[in-house]
């Protein structure tokens, strides 16, 4: 255990937990998952139809790119599912994952870069709104944020140690 990080900073096994900015990029990156499941959950609610698809709208102009973006949340999936299986005794996989996690989140914030500019260059839209350019914006800060902070690396760079006396011989 470092004396970089307080106690808090770690989980039952040791290892360190993701910081509170992580869990917020994780967040963003899964809006195309939130964003649908609060329209359905505002359609449920009785909103008119132009109400619930206007949420989706303001963020994706067109529904291909809200399909990509749901394809571009597949790194961050995994990093979740490797996640929910940091423990001792993983698997390799898992432990893979884990060790490129900052990679893989620089990878989404790169698709989500590139998923504001594909509806314009191939012209299903002739201009890209001012929220787009918000996104562009906070993609950039995103990258910048993990590639300068210890604590990202760290984390990644940790991971529980198997126990002695559950290894398999």
């Amino acid at each position: 255990m470092s004396k970089l990080y307080s106690f808090s900073d770690y989980d039952k096994y040791m290892s360190l937990k993701l910081d509170f900015e992580v869990w917020l990029i994780i967040a963003y990156f899964l809006k195309p998952f939130i964003l649908k499941v609060s329209t359905i959950q505002m359609g449920r609610g009785g909103v008119k139809s132009g109400s619930v698809s206007g949420l989706k709208d303001m963020v994706y102009p067109n529904d291909f790119g809200f399909f990509i973006a749901f394809l571009a949340t597949i790194p961050v999936l995994l990093l979740v599912f490797a996640y929910a299986k940091r423990k001792p005794g993983a698997s390799g996989l898992v432990r893979k994952i884990w060790h490129n996690g900052r990679t893989l989140l620089i990878m989404t914030a790169v698709l989500n870069m590139i998923i504001i500019f594909v509806p314009f260059l191939l012209d299903l839209t002739h201009r890209i709104n001012m929220l787009g350019w918000v996104q562009l914006v906070i993609a950039i800060y995103i990258i910048y944020y993990l590639y300068t902070k210890q604590r990202v690396k760290d984390t990644f760079a940790d991971f529980p140690k198997d126990d002695p006396d559950t290894a398999e011989t």
